[in-house]
């Protein structure tokens, strides 16, 4: 089961203001994760197991989703799927659900104590080697897969070609969650020059210029900087929020309180100056 292309795109309004939604949420059916990073995934597995990988590793965190579309992937394609387990004195109530729904595809589930996700990655990738040797390959943290980026891109420009055939004005702004910055920068990709201006809202405060060299990196394409005429519109925001802090934002449709819905809420915040027509981006939802 392949993520659909071309999902859907809604019409809502805040007072007088249109607000075109992506549901990038729906690319896959259930039982698999709902949310569009799992784009690129299958296609990595299987080129994996191409290449004699039968074993692929992944390090979760508390609140994220990959691990969930990991199991489901290897299950789908005929391979096995190994997750490193955060471990807490109280286990937070999203990581039992996600925790269930692995349990539905079968994969080896072993415990790391809860910490820094880059020092569990490291503990897990030696653990993944010693235990199930050679034909093993670790993902990495946030599944930055150049895959998914490259389909991102593709589906951006479906979008973008479906508005235009529906006769309605492309974007001027187009609002996207940033965590990795691979969502982002498949749709910076996919950009092209009458689409407007695309603003990341960072869901974790941190770094925020060297998100942005990821961001354009990954992207392989230029970021158009203050002073300089060529290049793709893009801003990066930072709210300050903490990873495992939601937002209890207001919103019309089904979108991640740890996630996405942190820059609708900056969106609706920021509206009035924003440049219409806008398109929020939504990469995924909780389903709990």
């Amino acid at each position: 089961m392949r993520p659909k292309i071309n999902t859907l795109v809604e019409r809502y309004k805040i007072g007088n203001i249109l607000i075109l939604v992506k549901r990038e949420d729906l690319a896959v059916d259930p039982p698999a994760p709902p949310f569009s990073k799992v784009r690129g995934l299958y296609t990595y597995l299987l080129k994996l197991k191409s290449q004699g990988i039968t074993v692929v590793g992944y390090v979760e965190t508390s609140i994220s989703m990959a691990g969930w579309g990991v199991a489901w992937a290897c299950a789908e394609i005929g391979m096995k799927a190994v997750l490193y387990d955060p471990q807490y004195k109280e286990t937070p109530p999203l990581l039992e659900y996600h925790r269930k729904q692995w349990e539905k595809f079968h994969p080896d589930i072993h415990p790391l104590p809860a910490g820094r996700a880059r020092v569990n990655y490291y503990m897990g990738k030696r653990h993944l080697f010693a235990t199930y040797g050679t034909n093993a390959v670790m993902l990495g943290l946030g599944l930055p897969l150049e895959e998914t980026i490259e389909e991102t891109a593709e589906e951006w420009r479906r979008t973008m070609r479906g508005l235009a055939e529906e006769l309605l004005p492309l974007p001027k702004t187009t609002i996207v969650n940033v965590g990795s910055g691979t969502i982002c920068a498949g749709l910076i990709r996919g950009w092209m020059p009458e689409e407007g201006t695309i603003i990341g809202v960072m869901g974790r405060s941190g770094r925020k210029k060297r998100k942005w060299n990821t961001i354009q990196e990954k992207s392989k394409r230029s970021l158009k900087q203050p002073g300089r005429i060529f290049g793709v519109p893009f801003r990066l925001e930072d709210p300050g929020w903490e990873y495992t802090e939601k937002s209890l934002c207001k919103c019309f449709f089904p979108c991640h309180p740890y996630y996405d819905r942190k820059a609708w809420q900056w969106l609706v915040e920021h509206i009035e100056e924003l440049p219409q027509p806008i398109l929020f981006w939504n990469i995924g939802r909780m389903n709990t």
